[in-house]
């Protein structure tokens, strides 16, 4: 079963139809945790909220977006709050900005099982259950407690309790981990990916970091500027890149492992799909770009293990 799949996703916002997302297609299977990795405002978070059919107001989406049989580009208002509510979950970045301040941790957990017509009694208990899976010591203190109470690595495991209350199909997990310590950043991984597991939901892993998406990812897909521009195995990806910017993003990337190596910025900023330039988008980055890369955005071909949208996949700078 394919929990998520989305084929020539694009997005345009306002009277001039600025292009924000152009051709993306991201497929996650049951069970599977796929990477999606890239720099900031590539187009990440807009990808995964897509899932959820949270676009910007006025977007006009062409292509097609389906959640465990869903098509979500269709769906109506009725039929999105049912999708949110059953089939898929999202883990944000900030815990605190997911939950209610003012409202009390049990509140938060059971409200959506309660919606779906579980009684009081067995969503307190689901909950309990949830809250001792995620690793909090005292469960039913917990319910009673409300988030401001909670450290940061704390309040994110209950919101983990929380997306997986339900038993999703589909997982988004957009940075999850950013605003933790390291060694919360470890448990919290581990639990999402033990959790995972046991209830065999498709998970979406948003992150900027390489090494933790090639640790815990079956696969990987890289962005730039609103465009897939590399797909492959998530050892295979940081092993052998074949794009461009995958290279230079793990060039950029200080490592722990091996001997030290210098670590060389990125050339240039990242651009919107709105200011990149026309054809490969990377091109006035990339130290391999020819008059070739201007005519047309390159096609996805086959490098090695990877897919990648590049005429010279998989070569090395002069």
């Amino acid at each position: 079963m394919t929990a998520l799949a989305i084929e020539g996703l694009g997005l345009t916002v306002g009277a001039g139809a600025v292009p924000l997302l152009d051709g993306v297609g991201v497929r996650v299977g049951a069970g599977e945790t796929v990477g999606l990795v890239g720099e900031s405002g590539s187009g990440k978070s807009l990808t995964a909220r897509s899932a959820l059919g949270m676009l910007p107001r006025g977007a006009r989406a062409t292509g097609r977006v389906t959640v465990a049989g869903t098509d979500v580009l269709a769906a109506g208002r009725r039929e999105l709050r049912e999708l949110r509510r059953t089939r898929v979950s999202m883990v944000f970045q900030d815990p605190r900005a997911a939950v209610n301040p003012v409202r009390r941790v049990g509140d938060y957990l059971t409200e959506g099982l309660r919606a779906r017509g579980v009684p009081a009694r067995a969503a307190t208990e689901r909950a309990l259950d949830l809250l001792a899976q995620v690793g909090l010591r005292d469960p039913r203190g917990a319910l009673r407690r409300y988030p401001h109470e909670f450290s940061g690595g704390m309040l994110q495991r209950v919101v983990i309790a929380g997306a997986l209350a339900t038993e999703p199909a589909l997982l988004l997990a957009d940075e999850p981990t950013t605003a933790l310590d390291v060694t919360t950043q470890a448990e919290v991984v581990g639990l999402l990916k033990e959790l995972q597991k046991a209830h065999g939901t498709g998970m979406l892993f948003v992150t900027h970091d390489l090494d933790l998406a090639a640790a815990i990812c079956d696969r990987v897909y890289v962005m730039y500027a609103g465009r897939i521009v590399e797909e492959a195995p998530g050892a295979a990806l940081f092993g052998a890149p074949a794009h461009p910017y995958t290279r230079a993003l793990l060039e950029a990337s200080p490592s722990v492992r091996g001997e030290r190596a210098a670590v060389k910025a990125v050339r240039g900023r990242p651009r919107s799909l709105a200011e990149a330039p026309g054809g490969c988008a990377f091109r006035d980055r990339c130290p391999l770009a020819g008059d070739d890369c201007a005519r047309a955005v390159p096609g996805t071909r086959r490098h090695g293990a990877s897919l990648a949208a590049c005429l010279r996949a998989g070569e090395e700078p002069r």
